[in-house]
């Protein structure tokens, strides 16, 4: 992702929602599943973010708020810079090098009480943020057997790399639903897209 993208996902500059592609095309680019609706109980969703800006923040809350879920935020042991530029000089390096910088513990968090968890992240420089990579690193055996999804704001790059690479570390031994991609600079216009996004892939029962 070039500077000027990442701009724009960190909410610097304005633009159109971007509602992303069909969910079957999406999920052909990923490696995901198409299978329709998955069936799930109430409280047994979970939405685990990571956000610094507060755009992946806003599509979290919102996605949370629509399927009922229990909100988490994954966070950095070391905050990331608030300064833009220092803090691309951090995370670049990172992304590129697939690295993964330790977080805290998530309080609360037992993945064992859910069926469903969606997984929300920025698009740095085509993939996943660095935080949210160590997540799903260290809880790739506790995903085994559920149904986990990823969802994330970018500046204008689209899905890239964020599904693939998700995938990748979730591994094959959970139901992975078709990801979506949302444009960070206008999240916020972005409710009914984000809305949709759960109705698309969840089902109450």
């Amino acid at each position: 992702m070039n500077r000027k993208a990442f701009i724009k996902n960190m909410g610097l500059a304005a633009g159109v929602v971007a509602l992303g592609l069909g969910c079957s095309k999406e999920a052909a680019a990923s490696g995901t599943d198409t299978s329709g609706k998955t069936a799930v109980s109430a409280g047994k969703v979970a939405v685990v973010y990571f956000s610094w800006s507060g755009n992946t923040r806003f599509a979290a809350e919102t996605i949370a708020k629509k399927a009922g879920a229990a909100l988490f935020e994954i966070k950095a042991e070391t905050s990331y810079n608030s300064d833009f530029n220092k803090c691309c000089d951090e995370a670049k390096p990172e992304c590129y090098g697939k690295k993964l910088r330790p977080i805290k513990p998530i309080e609360g968090l037992d993945l064992a009480k859910y069926d469903v968890v969606f997984v929300g992240t920025p698009d740095w420089w085509g993939t996943m943020a660095p935080p949210v990579r160590t997540w799903v690193a260290r809880n790739k055996d506790a995903l085994k057997g559920k149904t986990v999804g990823i969802f994330q704001t970018h500046g204008g790059g689209g899905m890239e790399r964020v599904g693939k690479e998700f995938a990748e570390v979730v591994g094959d031994a959970a139901k992975i639903l078709p990801p979506k991609a949302f444009s960070g600079s206008s999240i916020k216009s972005a409710t009914k897209a984000l809305e949709a996004f759960v109705d698309e892939r969840i089902a109450g029962k």
